[in-house]
């Protein structure tokens, strides 16, 4: 019996390990209970993880690097499963689908660099520990206002019990319209790196942008 619990165990190392990464593909393997210190840069660790293979080249191509390692800061990344519904919604037609990240025309490549800046909250260390239930206010990088709150409910959708979890949310309403928020659950709260906070944003319910 436990010769067969180790062939299946090894049999799943061989399937994991022999699937390469795909277009626009998430990885999906994060833990979602993970925190603590990363002892590397922002950039660094989301580039160890194979869920963000489609984020990392997007910042890499939009030149925000160095925005996302600055000193200080909070970044929320979207899973690449968030990313591949957005173009999903983007390129309708198979056809005209560019076929890899480098081909996107620059038009869109400019507005996917605006939704990313809105991933960064410069200058401001967001932490689980330091938000309330009521709101707390920020501006993105992108200049647009993002709010956060701390909701608690168990499994079975009780309030005030079970474990807290960090709300992200942010104006999506045109400058000048009465503010609209729409708001994503992190799922991997207070990883330290090197350079600042990273919060892992939950794909399930979320599209890229916050379409």
């Amino acid at each position: 019996m436990i010769k067969l619990i180790k062939a299946i165990a090894f049999i799943g190392i061989l399937f994991i390990v022999g699937c390469g990464d795909k277009y626009f593909a998430d990885g999906g393997n994060q833990p979602s209970n993970q925190s603590g210190v990363l002892g590397v840069s922002t950039m660094d660790y989301l580039k160890s993880q194979s869920e963000f293979d489609t984020l990392t080249t997007l910042i890499r191509l939009t030149g925000l690097e160095e925005a996302v390692n600055s000193k200080g800061n909070t970044f929320l990344a979207p899973r690449d499963y968030s990313i591949h519904n957005y173009f999903e919604l983007l390129f309708t037609d198979p056809e005209n689908k560019p076929a890899t990240l480098d081909a996107i025309p620059k038009e869109e490549m400019d507005k996917i660099a605006q939704i990313l800046k809105n991933y960064i909250i410069p200058n401001e260390e967001i932490v689980r520990s330091k938000l309330l239930t009521t709101y707390s206010y920020v501006t993105t990088l992108g200049g647009k206002r993002a709010r956060f709150n701390i909701v608690q409910q168990d499994y079975l959708g009780n309030v005030n019990m079970g474990a807290k979890s960090i709300i992200f949310s942010l104006n999506t309403s045109p400058t000048g319209q009465p503010e609209r928020y729409q708001s994503i659950q992190v799922a991997t709260a207070d990883l330290r790196s090197t350079n600042g906070v990273l919060h892992l944003l939950n794909s399930d319910t979320h599209i890229f942008g916050f379409n």
